[in-house]
């Protein structure tokens, strides 16, 4: 199965639809590693594509956040402020598929979806340390998972669990696909849709193909403009348009 894997969409449906438009030719299922909703201005919107979509969809900090199951006070000022008004915008339908979403969910042969890490939503697998303990994580909890894929940090990553400690793959693997080792556990991050942070605005997800056992990273271009204008008429901080620009 070629599973679509997108992730920090983050209201943003200019990003999230040329996203789509990318994968829907090479793709047969979709996973969604959440944070559906926050930052930019189309939530709802956003919250039906994947729900119409999504073969498998889990929450992420931002959408906890939004319905009320986490608390708010550890986002700084410009997420604050995007969580307090999209909380305004959800419709009921939107609040009700939200909170529904699992933390967790495994999915095909040996994938694993998960937001910050496979033991924590709001983890940021950034450090070698909470890397490796992800790793020893996965082994004793989730044995058979032989890639977990994780977002929340908005930067495409992929790690593999080798006996000599945890390797960084990162050289080459973005313009073309990485076959991965059957006999390694992996960490990958597909980027994120909404919020790019790579240095390019460009939206990012990834292809996995879990036969063949392969990983393709995407960068898709969109309107950021519109997306811009969306927030400014909606009154949420500048610096969440700006940034989109830059991709930081």
């Amino acid at each position: 199965m070629r599973y679509a894997v997108i992730s920090d969409i983050h209201a943003n449906l200019e990003a999230l639809l040329a996203v789509l438009g990318d994968a829907q030719p090479q793709a047969e299922a979709f996973v969604c590693l959440g944070d559906i909703v926050g930052y930019n201005a189309n939530p709802n919107e956003c919250v039906r594509f994947v729900q119409d979509l999504c073969d498998v969809t889990i929450a992420g900090n931002h959408d906890q956040a939004a319905i009320g199951s986490r608390r708010d006070d550890d986002f700084n000022s410009h997420a604050r402020t995007a969580i307090a008004w999209t909380r305004q915008q959800l419709t009921p339908a939107s609040l009700a598929y939200l909170r529904c979403l699992p933390t967790t969910a495994t999915f095909g042969r040996g994938g694993m979806a998960a937001h910050g890490s496979p033991r924590d939503t709001d983890e940021y697998l950034v450090h070698r340390r909470s890397i490796q303990q992800s790793f020893a994580y996965l082994q004793d909890t989730f044995p058979d998972v032989r890639c977990c894929f994780v977002g929340h940090t908005h930067v495409p990553m992929i790690w593999q669990c080798t006996p000599q400690g945890v390797v960084s793959l990162l050289q080459g693997v973005f313009s073309h696909p990485v076959l991965l080792d059957r006999s390694r556990r992996y960490l990958i991050n597909p980027g994120s849709v909404g919020q790019p942070r790579h240095g390019d605005p460009a939206a990012s997800y990834l292809l996995f193909d879990d036969e063949a056992l392969t990983v393709a990273f995407r960068f898709v271009p969109y309107d950021v403009a519109m997306t811009q204008e969306k927030i400014y008429d909606a009154l949420l901080p500048v610096a969440l348009a700006e940034r989109l620009e830059v991709g930081r």
